[in-house]
């Protein structure tokens, strides 16, 4: 968090002291992205000993360009730094030179570098049982709401933060096969505010985790808001506590995996098959797309993935998509014993539906029966007639 707050206070310096940097900064909206960037291409300057001369950088020729690239990339090689990698960094560097209309060979130059052979890392979800481990290991609401939190929804992380999520941000879901229950869930806007907005939903169980964890915030002393943020730092004086950030949730889930011994295997240097955030996000994904009874359009939805042009029209309401969430209700609760009442739930609902249609087909029955025998004796009377 440090590192990315001095990136970016670098780069509101830099813009009013360089034209090019303020150029290379246009169009940059993600506080994440442009600190990102800033480093990428503070590494790179440092790399070729031409400190903060941005101007003069975007003066180079064609072929210097090319040059200053290409031996960055390979000083990048002979370290090992993987292919995926230098084309992140490359992002940043390029962005100096697109934006104050430099001219390379771009194409040659990306060409250039060489696909990773290795095991990608990240690719195991984590098991629900896994899951339980380290919920059992922490007491804490605020670790456990969170949990639940990616559990339930599948967010990306920076989806915490970009914008930040606010209390306004959670609606109140009703069980559709019960009314009644008005706070029976929660949906969540994501990206609010944005084009890639989108709802997300929270279990039954992640949904009293949470309110739980609102009312501890509030017995605390904390003035609970509209613009209050959903997950907050802990401060004992400062009720007006900050939101949680992204780096302050991999901090939570890093203590709680070592904590509860989740076994975790390397695939490379630096990787691990399950990702430290991104395990709860192929959980969900790989629990919707088991589903049979899930729409799969919906489920990219829920996802926040954009397929084809059923990205662009299909465009579901907030109702439906969370009609189709409620069938993988069952599957992404974590505690047995809720997991067991929601299949239970799930059951005793379709038991009623049948019997309801059960009731409906006897009912169009007896009504098939008497219009069956109305007709009969409507031919009956009039045979009788036509005999005289």
């Amino acid at each position: 968090m440090a590192v990315r707050r001095t990136c970016l206070l670098y780069a509101d310096q830099m813009a009013s002291q360089s034209k090019a940097f303020k150029n290379f900064l246009r169009g940059i909206n993600s506080p994440a992205t442009k600190s990102d960037y800033t480093q990428y291409l503070k590494n790179f300057m440092s790399f070729h000993k031409c400190g903060d001369n941005f101007d003069d950088m975007v003066m180079s020729t064609t072929e210097k360009i090319d040059d200053l690239i290409s031996g960055y990339l390979d000083s990048m090689m002979e370290r090992g730094v993987k292919g995926i990698t230098q084309r992140a960094h490359l992002m940043g560097i390029e962005r100096l030179f697109i934006m104050n209309d430099c001219i390379w060979h771009k194409e040659r130059i990306r060409r250039g570098i060489r696909k990773d052979d290795e095991i990608q890392g990240g690719n195991v979800p984590i098991r629900t049982d896994e899951i339980s481990l380290m919920l059992d290991c922490t007491k804490s609401i605020r670790s456990k709401a969170l949990i639940h939190f990616l559990a339930s929804t599948g967010i990306r992380p920076a989806g915490l933060t970009d914008p930040i999520l606010k209390m306004k941000h959670l609606v109140p879901m009703s069980n559709p096969t019960d009314p009644r229950n008005r706070k029976w869930c929660y949906a969540v806007k994501v990206y609010d505010e944005s084009k890639s907005g989108y709802w997300s939903f929270l279990t039954p169980e992640a949904t009293k985790i949470l309110d739980h964890f609102i009312q501890s915030r509030k017995l605390n002393g904390e003035k609970i808001t509209d613009e209050s943020p959903i997950f907050t730092t802990i401060k004992k004086t400062n009720t007006l506590n900050q939101h949680l950030t992204d780096d302050n949730a991999r901090f939570i889930i890093y203590n709680l995996i070592k904590q509860s011994g989740l076994i975790r295997k390397k695939v490379s240097k630096s990787r691990y098959d399950k990702s430290m955030m991104y395990m709860f996000r192929k959980r969900f994904n790989t629990i919707l797309k088991l589903n049979n009874d899930l729409n799969s359009n919906i489920a990219e939805k829920l996802m926040a993935h954009k397929k084809g042009l059923d990205g662009t029209y299909l465009q579901p309401t907030q109702e439906e998509c969370f009609r189709e969430f409620v069938k993988a209700i069952p599957e992404l609760t974590i505690d047995d014993s809720e997991r067991l009442k929601s299949r239970n739930k799930k059951l005793e609902d379709e038991k009623k539906n049948s019997e309801s249609q059960s009731v409906k087909i006897n009912e169009l029955e007896s009504k098939l029966d008497m219009l069956t025998h109305k007709m009969e004796l409507f031919s009956k009377t009039k045979e009788s007639k036509e005999s005289f």
